[in-house]
């Protein structure tokens, strides 16, 4: 009887997954696998250094714990995010996800009963290399704070990447697809963001163990051992520019890495209570895209009035920052921001929108209790609104930039002209509302191809007429349906139209042969955007009144 009330107290959720991840042929097999994989890479690098008396033991044996830790970051956050991606999406094809999902448990313990359930293989596994990294500690003598320091952010970025794979797991209809997706959303987390870190965009640095990993490694080894910890130069445990301060790297990755789990949670706690609702709700949305405005603000006003900030980022590209800063370097800042934002935009603005079915449910369902209207944040709702305000944000936002780059008085000696602020104001509103008016019209597929007709076909047209013809003034013009084009444009025509300060080398962002023109092609593009936007949202309101009558 105490063996059941005992038994009952456990997660159901984690019971399952242990059973059935945790027998004794798959686990045997598995564990020689990892254990001779982890003996092999540990005797190797510790007897090669001993005995070839190229170093001590101690240091030797802190030399062990890199790869030790290569081999726990592999099978948690790659094998383990897989599980879980595959283990919900073979529950989801199988049916058995709508009978958990009916369990009279709180969805925050199914998250956590299928958080830990399904990849309790490789925290077993991974429980197998520690006595490696325990031994390794003993004979160097590496900081065990330190060491445990290094574990908490190694933990949270476990988490990051296994609620990943749940919302793979959740999204896929097959457990191989969403093993894949899973697996190549972690991939990009991890080498392909964090190299925004070079230009100045360093919260998706943090978003890994990479700076813990080097960093604190790098405190506790010998002189002689640091050169390969300072190979990477975003690699590493620093203070952290943010705003007008600074912020300890620790603090900093818990932020970020805080922020990215409440994300992912929020998306799964929505598909656990309902699988047919949006991955974001609107209000969800709009937290989401604050998150990622303010971060990205962040980062860039500690480059803008921080001179060690900025030697910290474009002293690798051969501008320390010693004097006068160079134009170029804060147009390009902008202009990858901008492209940040917009890509969130995209992102939430298209999980956000209603597709017609849940639109015409939405009225219905308000016209059953009689209301004359659906709430806002329904998912049936319109999206025009957030994104209204997610527009208003990111203009907030570039002006509070631009404002700040005038005060500097370290680019230019006078601030943007009216005319070029209202040509990217009016470009950035275009492009938002066209995409919104678009997006809810059609579905998602639609969406996506439309666009890459629209976008991406016009943008290697303007690329082969440059290349091949140079014919640089009308392949701008052929290139500005693309939203980049036009936005890098009206980027470069407002700073430029300001005078570089005494001691600044001209700027040549925009193509000489562009200059004289680019006034007349940034205006026809913000022209071109504002009579789109208006037609997307005429449409729009014509779809909305068939919508609102049942149709």
């Amino acid at each position: 009887m105490s063996a059941i009330t005992s038994s009952s107290r456990i997660n159901p959720l984690l019971l399952k997954g242990f059973r059935a991840r945790v027998r004794l042929k798959h686990m045997l097999s598995w564990g020689v696998i990892t254990v001779a994989i982890t003996a092999f890479v540990s005797l190797l690098t510790f007897l090669t250094m001993t005995e070839q008396e190229m170093s001590t033991r101690e240091e030797a044996a802190m030399a062990v714990l890199p790869g030790v830790i290569v081999i726990q970051a592999i099978v948690l956050m790659m094998f383990g995010t897989g599980a879980v991606a595959s283990g919900v999406a073979s529950e989801r094809e199988d049916g058995l996800l709508d009978y958990v999902r009916m369990t009279p448990m709180s969805p925050t313990s199914k998250i956590i009963g299928y958080l830990f359930g399904l990849p309790v293989r490789e925290y077993i596994l991974f429980a197998l290399t520690l006595p490696f990294i325990v031994i390794a500690v003993i004979i160097s003598g590496f900081s065990v704070l330190t060491l445990l320091h290094f574990y908490a952010v190694f933990f949270t970025s476990v988490w990051i990447y296994h609620l990943t794979g749940m919302v793979a797991g959740m999204i896929s209809q097959k457990p191989r697809l969403a093993s894949m997706m899973s697996m190549g959303l972690v991939a990009v987390l991890y080498f392909v963001l964090p190299n925004l870190s070079r230009i100045g965009i360093t919260f998706f640095e943090f978003l890994t163990i990479r700076p813990t990993f080097f960093g604190l490694l790098q405190q506790e080894m010998p002189e002689s051992m640091r050169g390969t910890a300072e190979l990477s130069g975003i690699d590493s445990f620093r203070d952290v520019p943010f705003f007008s301060g600074v912020l300890h790297p620790t603090l900093y990755t818990l932020l970020v890495q805080g922020f990215m789990l409440a994300v992912m949670f929020s998306v799964v706690h929505r598909r656990w209570r309902d699988q047919a609702c949006h991955i974001f709700s609107k209000v969800g949305a709009l937290l989401v895209f604050s998150g990622v405005l303010a971060f990205l603000v962040g980062s860039v006003w500690a480059i803008v009035v921080s001179d060690e900030a900025y030697r910290q980022i474009f002293g690798q590209f051969g501008d320390a920052g010693g004097g006068a800063r160079s134009p170029e370097s804060i147009e390009l800042l902008l202009f990858i921001s901008l492209m940040i934002v917009g890509g969130t935009f995209l992102l939430l603005m298209n999980c956000a929108t209603p597709t017609r079915h849940t639109a015409v449910e939405g009225w219905r369902r308000a016209r059953k209790i009689g209301r004359t209207r659906i709430s806002p944040n329904a998912d049936g709702a319109s999206s025009l609104p957030i994104t209204l305000v997610m527009i208003a944000m990111t203009l907030g936002a570039g002006g509070l930039l631009l404002w700040l780059v005038s005060r500097e008085h370290q680019y230019f000696s006078e601030a943007p002209s009216a005319l070029s602020l209202g040509v990217l104001g009016i470009s950035v509103i275009g492009v938002g509302l066209f995409a919104q008016g678009v997006r809810e019209r059609m579905g998602v597929l639609v969406f996506g191809v439309g666009l890459f007709l629209l976008w991406v076909i016009p943008f290697f047209a303007m690329l082969i007429m440059l290349a091949a013809f140079e014919a640089h003034v009308p392949g701008a013009y052929v290139g500005l349906p693309c939203p980049p084009v036009i936005l890098f444009l009206a980027i470069g025509q407002m700073l430029e139209t300001t005078t570089p300060l005494d001691g600044v080398e001209p700027n040549f962002l925009i193509l000489p042969e562009l200059a004289e023109q680019a006034g007349a092609i940034t205006l026809t593009g913000a022209a071109g955007y504002g009579v789109a936007a208006v037609a997307a949202q005429a449409i729009r309101a014509v779809y909305w009144r068939s919508v609102r009558a049942g149709e």
